[in-house]
């Protein structure tokens, strides 16, 4: 999408800006780990944390987030892993969301565990900004035209250019032409994505502000509401491989298996809360 957009903008202004005012997909990434790694570090100030901590708990986050994601992605494309083992050098190949939340976790986890911090008091303010992270990601997504949507006829659906990734899906489909220029209109899903971890961003906001007294609390709802959203936007994805026993993706189960272990631990939080209480 990004090359539709730069060629919008210097029609627009009459120029060449257009290559430099609209920024890259990985200029994208490193806004949004930079914005939540900010945001994470204040409100670690502000609720008496250290902000030294907080800082190298999340540059252990971002290094093991970045390691995950491309682990994850060559774990979901096995076959293609095993037949073209020469992948596994290309450090700059595909990546999943799914392995930054786990290599990302695994490491914020592990440098807190390692320095004797309190885990459920430093990852509840990360999961009061986490949705930070995919409301400006996903715009990565959007502008390199992978995780696109489905085929849709609803008045905001986009299309992208010829040699994107839904160009080619298409084409490989025999829906259209090799010498055309646009895809077939599809719904513009990491928008969707981006909009609802803004508004995820906006309610373990209030939630932070409100229940900083329930270690974990905070931490997990950010995970109840993160995967709802995902669960229901993922039936709009036009790429992602389903397992045909479920008719689900591996968002979707990823997405359902958080949401019953985060149901289940907010229950027992709640639960040993009424029991202690006089």
């Amino acid at each position: 999408m990004r090359p539709r957009l730069v060629d919008y903008i210097n029609n627009w202004l009459n120029s060449s800006y257009g290559t430099y005012i609209l920024p890259t997909g990985t200029t994208m990434y490193v806004v949004a780990m930079l914005v939540v790694m900010y945001v994470y570090v204040k409100r670690c100030e502000q609720s008496g944390l250290s902000a030294y901590h907080a800082l190298g708990s999340c540059i252990y986050g971002m290094i093991g987030g970045l390691a995950g994601a491309r682990i994850f992605y060559l774990i979901e494309t096995l076959p293609t892993t095993i037949s073209n083992p020469e992948v596994l050098l290309d450090v700059f190949g595909g990546t999943t969301s799914w392995g930054v939340y786990i290599g990302g976790f695994a490491g914020f986890f592990l440098y807190l565990w390692r320095n004797n911090k309190p885990l459920p008091v430093y990852a509840d303010v990360i999961g009061s900004c986490l949705g930070l992270g995919p409301f400006i990601g996903r715009w990565s997504c959007f502008l390199n035209g992978c995780c696109y949507g489905k085929l849709s006829e609803v008045p905001w659906a986009v299309q992208y250019p010829n040699s994107s990734p839904v160009f080619w899906h298409q084409f490989n489909l025999e829906l259209i032409p090799a010498n055309t220029s646009l895809s077939l209109p599809v719904h513009p899903l990491p928008l969707y994505l981006s909009l609802s971890a803004l508004m995820v961003f906006m309610v373990t906001s209030v939630v932070w502000r409100r229940f900083r007294s329930h270690p974990g609390l905070i931490f997990l709802s950010y995970w109840i509401l993160y995967c709802s959203f995902r669960f229901i936007l993922e039936f709009f994805r036009g790429n992602a491989p389903h397992l045909d026993f479920l008719e689900l993706n591996v968002g979707q189960i990823m997405c359902a298996v958080i949401l019953l272990v985060a149901g289940i631990s907010v229950f027992r939080i709640y639960t040993k809360r009424t029991i202690n209480s006089p």
